[in-house]
């Protein structure tokens, strides 16, 4: 078992440990490496209990940004292990396209039970689900439960914010990147999901980004665009210069109503 970690983390020194226990007692282990904070830390954590009999997958599949497996692979050459690239398209199953209120159960189902049997045999698949995580009102929770995907960070207590501040601790660049929900959280439930719809989610928060709204979220419902800007952003938006750029950028994609939602994105630690 790794050395507890220097004194500057305190009491999360303690949960860290517990983290490390609850993967060494899972037995032998599979991560779902999304890139983002939570399995990031998982995935080092899982290294440090096993090392190189962890298996790493990555899903790449339209519902991630390009970018967003480049930071994976990236990740992967950092810890000096292997991940396998998994390509899966919900667009061909029909209860996600539908995008009814059950759409990440059915999702999170359907790729959770192929990792699993992409699995060796004792080993158990983890998750990087975490405190700030809604439970069982989270569809795709419920999934997690029902293949008996572990979820060690939620075990070991440590929420969102504790998790960025223990990777900010060893240096991981992941540390205060915004959180990142697949593409198909940005259409509006009930409306079908379509490549098209997909693309212009992704361009325009690429634009939003371009101009500095970092961590900004483009919904649309097919006929118009709700913006979600991180704390601190929307009165920027909304100087008239800036304004007339966010209006006719959309505008040009087809979208003449463009909305910015008053309840802002949580910031990241700085």
């Amino acid at each position: 078992m790794p050395a507890p970690l220097n004194v500057e983390l305190g009491a999360l020194s303690d949960k860290y440990q517990r983290l490390l226990e609850i993967i060494k007692n899972t037995g032998p282990v599979g991560v779902a490496f999304s890139g983002g904070v939570d399995s990031t830390l998982l995935l080092k954590a899982a290294l440090a209990v096993h090392g190189a009999d962890v298996a790493v997958f990555y899903v790449r599949s339209p519902l991630q940004k390009p970018q967003v497996e480049q930071r994976v692979l990236e990740t992967g050459r950092r810890f000096g292990c292997l991940v396998r690239i998994v390509d899966i398209d919900p667009l061909e199953w029909s209860e996600f396209v539908e995008n009814s209120g059950l759409r990440c159960y059915h999702c999170k189902k359907k790729i959770y039970a192929r990792l699993t049997g992409l699995l060796p045999c004792r080993y158990k698949l983890l998750d990087g689900t975490n405190m700030d995580d809604p439970s069982e009102e989270r569809p795709g929770y419920k999934a997690i439960k029902e293949l008996d995907v572990r979820t060690p960070l939620l075990d070991a207590g440590l929420t969102k914010n504790e998790i960025r501040f223990i990777c900010k601790y060893f240096r991981l660049p992941c540390w205060n990147l915004p959180s990142e929900s697949c593409l198909a959280t940005r259409i509006v439930t009930g409306v079908e999901i379509t490549p098209h719809l997909l693309r212009t989610a992704e361009s325009g928060e690429d634009f939003l980004n371009g101009q500095g709204f970092y961590g900004c979220r483009v919904r649309l419902d097919g006929q118009s665009v709700f913006i979600s800007l991180s704390q601190g952003d929307s009165m920027r938006l909304l100087d008239p210069a800036v304004k007339r750029e966010v209006v006719s950028f959309f505008t040009k994609l087809n979208y003449t109503k463009v909305f910015l939602e008053l309840s802002e994105r949580a910031s990241i630690l700085k």
